[in-house]
């Protein structure tokens, strides 16, 4: 999964594990129970490396806006699973982006021996989960659900 070409990716990765888990594991002390899991450093980096690719072409004449969002099939309430895995890789993001590309709605992938695959799409995600958005070429913004909901995103 490491074959970054995207130096950024890399160093971001880990500021970004370690952020996410300090905030998992907080919440979870607070008795908290439907927290999304921590992505780890490669999985972080594998993520923006394939977006961040992504961003930089066009399908239909229009560059990719797209949200990912980092949780399992079981986690997701109410999701549109597709029938088959699809692989997550630059090609597939920016054929998909344009028939998903609306507000709330995210592109929902998970990991299975150290391979990223996308399974669907959800509306909804849980606290604290990883979610990458492409807002334009080369802007990646990454985020996750406050608590409860409260706010939306931070």
């Amino acid at each position: 999964m490491n074959n970054s070409t995207y130096q950024e990716a890399k160093s971001a990765s880990t500021h970004l594990e370690t952020h996410f888990k300090n905030l998992i594991s907080s919440a979870l002390e607070k008795g908290e129970q439907k927290v999304a899991p921590a992505p780890d450093s490669a999985t972080i980096e594998a993520i923006i490396n394939v977006a961040f690719w992504a961003s930089l072409r066009k399908e239909e004449g229009q560059s990719p806006k797209i949200s990912i969002a980092f949780l399992s099939p079981e986690e997701a309430e109410q999701p549109l699973s597709f029938g088959v895995r699809l692989p997550f890789n630059t090609d597939t993001i920016v054929k998909l982006a344009p028939g998903i590309e609306r507000p709330g709605v995210h592109l929902a992938i998970w990991v299975e021996n150290s391979s990223l695959y996308i399974w669907g799409t959800t509306l909804k995600v849980p606290n604290y989960c990883f979610v990458l958005d492409v807002s334009e070429p080369g802007l990646l913004v990454v985020k996750h659900r406050r608590l409860h909901g409260f706010g939306k995103y931070t």
